[in-house]
């Protein structure tokens, strides 16, 4: 059984709906009925990710901000390709 990979861009654009920022738990809750419970994640440089893991990986890039227990859009723009 093969386990879908969505691009952290997908993430990245469901995080900058919330410029407030948004609970890690209601990140997840929202990427599982958008792309499945067992989805795994992927970007120009990694693969395979949980959802916490490509979000360290994320926050370590600054294309998000973790603070105070939310997720925050980050201050560096996503990568530019098709």
């Amino acid at each position: 059984m093969t386990t879908e990979q969505i691009h952290g861009h997908e993430i990245m654009a469901l995080v900058a709906k919330y410029p407030e920022g948004i609970a890690p738990e209601t990140l997840a809750d929202i990427a599982a009925q958008e792309f499945g419970t067992d989805t795994r994640f992927f970007t120009c440089s990694a693969e395979n990710m949980s959802l916490p893991e490509l979000l360290a990986f994320l926050h370590e890039r600054d294309k998000v901000q973790l603070r105070d227990n939310l997720v925050f859009p980050g201050g560096s723009p996503t990568c530019s390709h098709d």
